[in-house]
């Protein structure tokens, strides 16, 4: 052990004394440093090594969103006022919300609410709204009779109850609790609503969702970036998580090679330096350990901090083809609504966002989605933000969470500045 002890410290001594040692050590301080910076500064990213949940899943934003929707509705459940749009005008977008019954918090009232709060008056004429009930029985519903729904809400739509046998499906699917056949007809139900009120636009929202102040605006902005970069497109998408926008195994190969090659880069720059004019500051150890231990300690921390932090999307209209997830927000033009409804009613049975991703891959149809997010997902999330569980116990609902969201400005005036495209 003594022998030991000695020859490390004479390794280090004769390192020391090569310079590379006092370089080494300056380095490897630097280091621990940026990392303490990673963790302070990345634990937002689910992508990043120093990703903390505890932290980062602590509702800020949207929890003042809420308590705005809230509040709203509280205004509409005591006046007599409705606030609905002036019949006779235009259409521009159709805005539906289908809900069902949930055990314990009613996410649609806040979700609703945070839509229609903030809508200037003339915003406000420009959408229809329809919420669907989907019960067969809607009074199992407990928003049914609330004063809020019918003061709000432009139509409060029900199943047709005059088909008997689409009523059967209908109780047959809600008895057996068959979701993926019950979700899919809700949708295109709830979409083919919409078609019919003639807007140019439909939009469909999920009703556990809060919703940023502005959004209209900023759709609107977003529609007009996609029309003009792609005739042949399927949505616009206000929701994404950045769970699944990590360092993809699919783009390894791409990540190995440039690592690689910045290596190669700082080993042939140092070099050529040390063969032009500085051959006594770069020594042959210096290089080495340049080129081979700094260089790929900081290509892992760069990995380390996450793709979202590292390569993050830009404000704006973007290309979102893969790892968007899931249905929470969508927007359609009329006439692509009218194909979804088709698309959903062949086939019948199965998840709408999956089937949606399978139809646009197999017809190349463009998908978009406007960052930062415009809406924050919320369902199965606590009502007073204090939700912290580990991890490793969240659901996969908890896990349908857009981290940037909460970064909007509280007290800030409403989201109204223009979208670029990306």
């Amino acid at each position: 052990m003594h022998r030991l002890r000695n020859g490390l410290l004479f390794c280090t001594h004769r390192l020391w004394k090569m310079g590379a040692g006092r370089a080494l050590l300056g380095f490897f301080l630097l280091y621990l440093l940026l990392v303490q910076v990673c963790r302070y500064t990345f634990y937002r990213d689910p992508t990043s090594v120093f990703f903390n949940p505890s932290k980062a899943y602590k509702r800020i934003y949207s929890l003042h969103r809420q308590e705005q929707a809230d509040a709203y509705l509280q205004a509409a459940n005591s006046s007599t006022a409705n606030d609905t749009r002036v019949p006779g005008r235009e259409v521009t977008l159709c805005l539906g919300v289908a809900t069902v019954q949930r055990a314990g918090e009613q996410y649609v009232r806040s979700a609703y609410g945070s839509l229609m709060e903030g809508l200037a008056e003339d915003e406000r004429n420009d959408i229809y709204t329809i919420v669907l009930i989907a019960h067969t029985d809607p009074e199992r519903h407990p928003i049914y009779h609330e004063p809020w729904l019918r003061h709000v809400s432009d139509r409060v739509l029900t199943y047709n109850s005059s088909d008997a046998r689409q009523m059967e499906h209908l109780k047959n699917w809600e008895r057996s609790r068959d979701y993926r056949k019950k979700a899919m007809f809700d949708y295109a139900y709830l979409v083919e609503s919409c078609v019919d009120s003639g807007a140019a636009w439909v939009a469909i929202v999920e009703d556990d969702i809060i919703a940023v102040r502005g959004w209209y605006s900023r759709t609107i902005d977003a529609l007009a970036i996609a029309e003009s970069k792609s005739t042949d497109w399927l949505y616009l998408r206000l929701f994404y998580t950045e769970q699944f926008l990590g360092w993809n195994s699919e783009f390894w190969p791409t990540y190995l090679l440039v690592s690689v090659s910045a290596v190669v880069a700082v080993a042939s720059i140092l070099f050529i330096l040390r063969n032009l004019r500085f051959p006594a500051y770069f020594s042959g150890w210096i290089i080495f350990t340049a080129s081979f231990v700094c260089m790929p300690a900081c290509i892992a921390l760069y990995f380390m901090a996450g793709r979202v932090s590292m390569l993050p999307l830009a404000p704006g209209v973007h290309e979102m083809p893969n790892f968007g997830c899931c249905a929470q927000g969508l927007v359609f033009s009329s006439a692509t609504a009218g194909r979804v409804v088709d698309k959903l009613k062949q086939k019948e049975v199965g998840f709408v966002d999956m089937i949606l991703e399978e139809w646009a891959n197999q017809e190349t149809l463009t998908r978009f989605v406007i960052v930062p997010s415009l809406l924050q997902h919320v369902g199965g999330r606590s009502s007073k933000g204090d939700d912290f569980k580990p991890a490793e116990s969240r659901s996969l609902a908890d896990k349908m969470f857009n981290f940037g969201f909460e970064l909007y400005r509280q007290d800030g005036p409403r989201v109204t500045h223009p979208v670029n495209d990306g």
